[in-house]
């Protein structure tokens, strides 16, 4: 222990079991895990019969950083996760991480490979590789354009409400779709919901300039081609090429339903990111949120191809 800690007497064993109780009042409480996770500090500290510290910050003394690590270690990573705006997912070889929009304030520097679930080497691995670099660069700037940009879509016009609808619902889909790849053992419900979230997404942005729901459903149905080339005409910077040729790959949405065997985890991939893709395009165009083109950034688009 280091010298001067006038708490070292105090056992790894003792220290545990005061986590462990701080834990326990903190779940009869009804306390989320991110809740507890300070909390439990000040609750052991109580059960240690230690008053008047630092808990956090500078000053603190070591017996409370030897608090967290033991509250650390009850939770995984994401259970403690302070929360964010969107779940995605990027594909790196025939792997899914996940990869979450954290909440941000402000204008900080932000970095895609902390936000990633890769192990460092994989990490490492992965830089080490221009071209999955740039691929991871650019599935990355999509969801954080599209985690962001999501709840400012209309920024600056005037929208009908089935717009912003449309675009959170294909939140919804989009994070369910990455959830089953990242954590499912059976990949058709990825298919299925990453494709309702690109079509959801291609709808909110006709739905944007005045194309009412019941000719949405009735007019364009499943058809994303077909609702890719109208928006287009409609929106001058949209990338109404680069979509319509991610698309026109997409399986056909009603056949996935009764699919027999699951798809190749190439398939899954091609989908799911594409589909991610396809909604950050439409998001950037009636949001203003385009991290590439904000920054100045020379790295030019390379996926999808």
């Amino acid at each position: 222990m280091p010298s001067g800690d006038s708490h070292a007497h105090i056992t790894d064993t003792e220290l545990r079991q005061a986590v462990h109780a701080a834990d326990d009042e903190g779940l009869a409480k009804g306390e989320a895990p991110k809740a507890r996770a300070f909390q439990n500090v000040v609750r052991a500290l109580k059960h240690l019969n230690i008053e008047g510290v630092i808990v956090a910050g500078r000053g603190k003394p070591p017996i409370v950083s030897r608090i967290q690590r033991a509250n650390d270690a009850l939770f995984r990573k994401q259970d403690q996760a302070v929360g964010g705006v969107h779940l995605g997912a990027v594909m790196f070889r025939d792997l899914f991480a996940r990869f979450d929009v954290p909440v941000i304030f402000g204008a900080p520097h932000i970095d895609p490979f902390e936000f990633v679930d890769l192990t460092e080497y994989q990490n490492g691995w992965l830089a080490s590789d221009p071209k999955q670099l740039n691929q991871f660069l650019d599935q990355a700037l999509d969801l954080l354009d599209f985690g962001y940009g999501m709840s400012e879509f209309g920024q600056g016009r005037s929208l009908p409400p089935l717009a912003s609808d449309l675009i959170y619902r294909s939140h919804i889909y989009l994070e369910a779709a990455a959830a089953t790849a990242t954590g499912a053992f059976d990949f058709r419900g990825t298919m299925q919901s990453a494709l309702l979230g690109s079509e959801l997404a291609l709808k909110a942005g006709l739905a944007a300039h005045g194309t009412p729901e019941d000719e949405l459903r009735q007019k364009y149905r499943h058809d994303q081609r077909k609702a890719t080339r109208k928006l287009g005409n409609l929106e001058a910077d949209f990338d109404s090429d680069r979509v319509e040729r991610v698309v026109a790959g997409f399986p056909d949405y009603v056949a996935t339903r009764y699919a027999g065997s699951q798809p190749t985890r190439q398939q899954v991939g091609y989908v799911l990111i594409g589909a991610q893709y396809v909604a950050s395009e439409v998001t950037r165009r009636f949001s203003g949120r385009d991290i590439r083109k904000d920054a100045g950034s020379t790295h030019a688009r390379t996926y999808p191809e």
